[in-house]
């Protein structure tokens, strides 16, 4: 009787695990091209970083690319306008890169601490 409820618990958990797709890694060599509609928004100068149009393409692209496994802020710069960028401290080596995206109420956070061109840790925040 154990061995069926464990047995069933683990076919449900598996077949919950499967229903969802993985996201794909940022530094993929497909995410440009993938989600180019996406990053033309994101990359966009003309267009605020607190508007309707980037807020919902920065959401769209945390549902579909796991930004959290970024090591390389030439990732950031291939994905990010770079105007949008908050820089904690430009001038030195060890500094913290925030994109902010709103949208009324709601808004999503990317931060990425940085040393040099390596990014250590990733914080997405989604409210």
């Amino acid at each position: 009787m154990k061995k069926t409820f464990l047995a069933a618990l683990f076919a449900a958990l598996f077949a919950a695990g499967c229903a969802s797709a993985p996201k794909m890694p940022a530094e993929d060599i497909e995410v440009p091209k993938k989600f180019e509609s996406i990053i033309k928004v994101l990359r966009d100068p003309s267009l605020p970083p607190n508007g309707p149009e980037k807020y919902a393409a920065a959401k769209k692209l945390n549902d579909v690319v796991d930004l959290t496994i970024t090591r390389e802020t030439k990732t950031l710069n291939d994905i990010f306008y770079h105007g949008d960028a908050i820089i904690d401290n430009p001038q030195s080596q060890e500094r913290s890169i925030t994109f902010n995206f709103q949208q009324g109420d709601h808004y999503i956070r990317f931060r990425f601490v940085t040393f040099r061109n390596f990014v250590l840790r990733v914080d997405i925040k989604e409210r």
